[in-house]
């Protein structure tokens, strides 16, 4: 085979492995870009978010304590084997004079041994307490359920409001275009001065750097929600739903603010917290009264196993407590504390769920009068835009008007995405302080 063929073949061999390397070394390819709707935003975070995670754990294991609580009053049973070697100084049972030695002796007893609390109230509040810790805690997890939701709502509207406003700036900076080269064209005929062709540059470059801090910030807004559902670091997704406006029918604030008291989380745990502090209180108390309970065992018991018979204790246990050092009282006294602490906790919830409903229905009104408002301001936005770039074109005008309709219409988009975002948030905001966003946003 000729030379410059070998070479050619040889290059060709080693272009194809070094390709094949290549190939192997490759990172993967993006995975599928994700379509995220709000509703699966929540379900998701309610899924993998680590608070509401956390949270579950946390009710579980105050379910572990509730049954741990129990088990103290429920019957214990143990085996037990013992083998031992005894030698014992009679002078020390008998008076004897001189040291007597008893033994060595062997013994050995094997058999269950057993306990049943009868009658203990302290027992049977921490019980109580540990069921009502368990409502505490679901409660809680509730009031984490809703928080996530608020932040994963509030992250996606954020996201929305920068999908928004990054259209609004595209359209600009169209219109800016259009604008930049109908100054170009009238100034080549003569028509135009240039002077307006560099004004009508400048705002298109104004219009171009809004539209690089607008997909700034449309990426960035986007972080934020990959962080609360815990996505994989390159998960791409797409935002499936966008800012809607719908006309409401009249908010009775007080009918939301009753109906808030009764389902808000935050008022089911702290009116569950009362109720512990309560039992614990009547524990602390109830420390005095007598403990009754039972215990005994059966053995097989002798000097070797061949030898040895049935032998049985059988024990009723009545305690009085007499004298403490002042621990009863001081246990009475910390419940009466952590009881007004409570209460005092329980006002404060209430005054936030209070100030927070009503904020929140002033905040929608307002919202809602802001979007009609804005929405008309866009439409004479756009029309003064058209009627400015009309008289430019006739040459009745220079384009100061035109790009004063430009600003105009700039801010009137602006206005008009604000207005959406703020009656979305604060529909969410109303939401939350009823104490059903979960509900509303999750279906």
């Amino acid at each position: 085979m000729p030379m410059g063929r070998i070479g050619r073949t040889l290059s060709i061999s080693l272009l194809a492995g070094a390709a094949s390397v290549c190939a192997a070394q490759a990172p993967p390819a993006n995975p599928v870009a994700l379509k995220l709707s709000l509703a699966d935003a929540v379900k998701l975070a309610m899924q993998q978010n680590p608070r509401r995670v956390i949270a579950g754990l946390n009710t579980a294991t105050s379910n572990r304590d509730r049954q741990i609580a129990a088990s103290a009053l429920l019957p214990q049973a143990a085996m037990t084997a013992d083998a031992y070697i005894d030698r014992y100084n009679a002078q020390s049972i008998l008076a004897n004079p001189n040291p007597t030695t008893i033994g060595p002796f062997q013994v050995f007893e094997v058999g269950p041994r057993f306990s049943q609390s009868v009658f203990d109230l302290p027992l049977i509040r921490q019980y109580q307490a540990s069921k009502q810790n368990v409502i505490t805690a679901r409660a809680e997890e509730s009031v984490t359920r809703e928080d996530v939701t608020t932040a994963v709502v509030r992250s996606y509207l954020l996201a929305l409001r920068s999908d928004a406003n990054l259209d609004a700036v595209r359209a600009q900076v169209v219109l800016a275009e259009r604008l930049y080269k109908q100054a170009g064209d009238l100034q080549r005929t003569g028509i135009g001065l240039r002077i307006d062709t560099l004004r009508a540059e400048v705002e298109l470059q104004n219009q171009r750097q809004r539209l690089i801090d607008a997909e700034t910030a449309t990426r960035t807004t986007r972080y934020l929600v990959a962080e609360l559902l815990l996505l994989p670091s390159d998960q791409q997704f797409e935002l499936t739903d966008r800012m809607s406006y719908d006309k409401l029918v009249e908010v009775d604030s007080n009918a939301l603010l009753s109906q808030a008291l009764a389902a808000r989380p935050e008022m089911k745990s702290v009116l569950s917290r009362q109720r512990t502090a309560e039992l614990a209180h009547k524990g602390a108390s109830e420390a005095r009264l007598p403990r009754f309970d039972f215990l005994g065992d059966w053995l097989y018991q002798g000097r070797h196993f061949s030898d040895g018979i049935p032998a049985y204790t059988y024990e009723l246990a009545l305690q009085f407590p007499l004298f403490t050092s002042g621990r009863i009282h001081a246990q009475i006294a910390n419940a009466s504390l952590e009881e007004r602490r409570v209460a005092e906790d329980r006002r404060a919830i209430e005054a936030q769920i209070t100030r927070e409903v009503r904020t929140a229905a002033d905040e929608l009104e307002a919202a809602r009068k802001a979007v009609e408002v804005a929405e008309l301001g866009l439409r004479l936005a756009n029309d003064e835009v058209a009627q400015a770039e009309r008289r430019f074109s006739a040459g009745v005008t220079t384009n100061i008007e035109v790009i004063t309709a430009q600003d105009a219409l700039a801010r009137a988009s602006n206005n008009e995405v604000e207005a959406l975002y703020r009656f979305n948030q604060s529909r969410a905001n109303l939401a939350r302080a009823v104490g059903s966003i979960e509900s509303t946003y999750a279906k």
